[in-house]
């Protein structure tokens, strides 16, 4: 809850106060950067001492000594664990504020089109089946010997270190696994679950796609995510709408006036640019258009 609320508060902050905008912008690109220093400086110190887990007779700099001990329960270890990652609440807060504005050499790493288009589309997907597909590797690279829970115990379990006993270096092997088995479900199942889904639609619903009225569509959506009904030509915060609101109404609008025969993708930044519920009917008209235009 509580990290949930420093986001929605810097979120509010970045649209009252709009960095982006101003000549300061560079500032918070330079702010960035040195944030990025500073996570990768302690990451390195914390990679070279070493693994509490597994080197059992050495002293951790940078863990205090009460959670310097592996002979207990390891109920300390897991406090020092979970205070350590928080105490960085702040820092990474204003890393990703100062992100936000999309200046600095993070910003322009973080937005090659390597990393947006081909390998930012699996972090989901690394996250669910890491563990799946590492244990396949263990068990290919290691004459069919199989990992499991009970040989290999953890220090902790629940996205605790080390979810699979490899060498250093196996680690790029994995992951490139984990992508391209990612890769695999996003052409397969994914195409799959969405024909059987558009099957069922028609199936209940039938296939009579009624030309949607815009504006009465966008002013329910606004409504129903709002608990008012507003005016066309009311700004977006006297909507209770913000930039925090968007990405679901991007998503609501999308779906609305998609239909079988013709997607309708409408996105976070191209409404971000209306400052009135006219503005976001204009604007999705034009994306309507373009997509009639161009058969998108």
């Amino acid at each position: 809850m509580l990290y949930f609320v420093i986001g929605a508060c810097a979120a509010f902050l970045y649209d009252a106060y709009r960095p982006a905008e101003k000549s300061s912008g560079r500032w918070w690109g330079f702010i960035a950067d040195m944030c990025t220093l500073a996570v990768i400086v302690w990451s390195i110190c914390l990679v070279a001492q070493g693994n509490i887990g597994y080197v059992l007779d050495k002293d951790f700099d940078l863990r205090p000594a009460e959670a310097d001990n592996f002979t207990d329960t390891s109920a300390v270890n897991r406090i020092w664990d979970n205070i350590c990652g928080r105490l960085f609440a702040p820092l990474t807060t204003l890393w990703i504020f100062s992100l936000s504005t999309g200046r600095g050499v993070t910003a322009s790493i973080l937005r090659m089109p390597f990393l947006v288009d081909t390998i930012a589309p699996h972090s989901y997907n690394c996250f669910l089946f890491h563990q799946m597909v590492g244990q396949w590797y263990y068990a290919a690279t290691r004459e069919g010997h199989w990992w499991n829970w009970w040989r290999y115990r953890k220090a902790m379990y629940w996205f605790s270190p080390q979810p699979c006993p490899v060498e250093w270096y196996e680690y790029f092997y994995v992951v490139g696994l984990t992508v391209a088995f990612s890769a695999l479900m996003n052409n397969t199942a994914q195409p799959l679950m969405s024909v059987l889904m558009e099957f069922f639609n028609v199936l209940i619903f039938g296939e009579n796609e009624l030309e949607v009225d815009m504006e009465e569509a966008l002013l329910e959506a606004i409504e129903d995510m709002t608990g008012f009904a507003p005016e066309m030509d009311w700004g977006l915060d006297q909507c209770g709408l913000s930039s925090v609101g968007l990405p679901l109404l991007a998503a609501r609008l999308s779906k609305a006036f998609s239909t079988k025969t013709a997607p309708l993708n409408i996105t976070t930044a191209s409404l971000s640019h209306a400052r009135t519920v006219q503005d976001l009917v204009g604007v999705v008209e034009e994306i309507r258009q373009k997509s009639d235009e161009e058969g998108i």
